[in-house]
């Protein structure tokens, strides 16, 4: 093995430099280096500099509740777990189908998109994903958590919040060729066009994994409408009653079965109908209904509808892939950098959410001396 077991309490944003000697530029808090993630922005960097020698030494732990102590080994691709047992990386032995889609009627979408806008805003479409992918995503995502050390999280604010029984993966284009099939679902696309525009982009990807005794949530609308509760940040509301525009659209794919007990999603349905961040948490849980499904089931909903994630009380823990989606004009909440070779397969449709052919913003000063804009330029980029 290549690296070293730490305790994990002694995870600090300054471990990567300590353990390698090198930082790369931007890297500022909590940023390390696994081989086994291939495809981090960095790789290309380090292999042309000469440095990726002294990466593979990385210091890695896990979370104080699930990993103990861990190792990584970059070169092999397998981790050691507290009780000595290799962790194999399950994207060395799973081959992604990124030809065939399961389930991809879309007969129903004008229904879908018709309850989203005009309805209770949430609707569930059933088994996206075969049970081989989803099982794939899960082990997966475990494998992740184990290895990557602790991440930010969200909505943890309140006095009852046990953060440390929750655990975030980000960036999941990077972390596996799964993620890559998941984010451009043909019926996920149909859904999104008339809503936010053919031309929408993928605003981030990640997981949460709620772990037994975990506290869930508190009550909330995402972003961009997440600081709603500061109202000087929004002069004018961001939503009318009665016209159906929106910024944000979500989608969870359940990677377990959602249960009540162990913390489905909470939301209050028709709340995407006006811009209204739940404040008042009692009021919340007074009218909020739960989104239970089974594992391979996607749910989808506005970021206007209030919902949460509840306290998980069974004895298992409970992941979901979190899918956020915006109009192109939207800054998008997470900076994916995504890896070349990920950029060199890309499909049309991942290249459109990725915004890679989208030509703003532009250093018009240095661009061509042509019309590039109105209905007779020159210039098409879709």
């Amino acid at each position: 093995m290549i690296s070293r077991q730490v305790p994990s309490t002694v995870f600090k944003s300054c471990l990567f430099k300590k353990s390698t000697g090198f930082q790369p530029p931007g890297c500022k808090a909590k940023y390390f280096w696994s081989d086994g993630f291939h495809g981090n922005k960095w790789s290309h960097q380090l292999a042309k500099s000469g440095e990726r020698k002294k990466m593979t030494q990385t210091l890695h732990c896990g979370i104080n509740h699930l990993a103990g102590f861990s190792t990584v080994s970059p070169s092999q691709n397998v981790a050691v777990d507290n009780n000595g047992s290799d962790l194999v990386d399950p994207r060395l032995r799973f081959n992604v189908d990124m030809e065939n889609y399961h389930n991809a009627d879309l007969s129903d979408v004008n229904d879908l998109v018709h309850e989203l806008t005009v309805g209770s805003g949430y609707v569930m479409c059933k088994q996206l994903f075969t049970k081989d992918e989803v099982d794939h995503a899960r082990e997966l995502i475990l494998y992740l958590i184990k290895t990557q050390g602790s991440k930010a999280t969200h909505f943890q604010g309140s006095e009852e919040a046990k953060p440390e029984l929750q655990a975030r993966v980000w960036n999941l284009l990077n972390k596996g060729k799964i993620f890559e099939k998941i984010v451009q679902h043909p019926k996920t696309l149909a859904i999104l066009a008339p809503i936010i525009g053919d031309d929408c982009q993928l605003g981030s990807v990640a997981t949460n994994t709620i772990f037994p005794g975990g506290s869930g949530q508190e009550p909330h609308i995402d972003y961009p409408y997440w600081d709603y509760y500061e109202r000087h940040h929004w002069p004018v509301t961001p939503k009318v009653k009665g016209v159906p525009f929106h910024m944000n659209m979500q989608a969870t794919l359940m990677l377990d079965d959602f249960t009540e007990e162990n913390g489905a999603t909470a939301i209050v349905p028709w709340t995407q109908h006006d811009a209204h961040y739940p404040e008042k948490s009692g009021d919340f849980f007074q009218k909020c209904i739960q989104a239970t499904g089974k594992a391979g089931d996607m749910f989808f909903f506005p970021g206007l509808l209030q919902h949460a994630a509840m306290p998980n009380k069974s004895n298992q823990s409970r992941t979901a892939v979190i899918l956020q989606y915006l109009p192109k004009y939207i800054r998008p909440m997470e900076d994916k950098r995504v890896a070349a070779d990920i950029l060199s397969r890309a499909t049309p449709q991942l290249r459109r959410l990725l915004t890679l052919d989208y030509p703003y913003p532009a250093v018009l000063d240095e661009a061509e001396p042509i019309n590039t804009e109105g209905s007779k330029s020159e210039f098409e980029w879709k």
